[in-house]
């Protein structure tokens, strides 16, 4: 499992039962996703995406989001892309995520509510 931040923010990997859950990598973000949060992550998507079928980011625990956030979600759109490997985001509506990948017309098709909605729809 990788982490980057520390404590109550940054973006983790979650592990699933062997470490993937049916060959989807399910990342959390919590807390700010600012420049300082999100550097140290960029450099880490492509070991997180390699092999994987499907990815999911969970924005539900995001209190800020600018647009090193924006730029986050962008780069692991392009990196699931490069790989083949399906992308989606959740940023329940009204949350701080999704107001922002709404005002940057980014949610359309990519964010969903829920975790299980969005480990289904790239799951295999």
């Amino acid at each position: 499992m990788g982490t980057t931040g520390g404590g109550a923010v940054g973006v983790e990997v979650l592990p699933g039962p062997d470490g993937r859950a049916g060959g989807v990598e399910v990342l959390r973000a919590r807390g700010e996703l600012d420049v300082g949060v999100v550097l140290p992550v960029l450099e880490r998507l492509p070991e997180w995406v390699a092999g994987a079928s499907g990815v999911v980011l969970d924005l539900t625990e995001v209190t800020f989001c600018d647009s090193s956030g924006v730029r986050l979600v962008d780069r692991l759109a392009r990196e699931c892309a490069r790989c083949g490997a399906a992308f989606r985001v959740v940023a329940p509506p009204g949350s701080a995520a999704r107001l922002i990948l709404d005002l940057v017309g980014m949610s359309d098709g990519l964010a969903l509510d829920d975790l299980p909605a969005a480990v289904a729809a790239v799951g295999p």
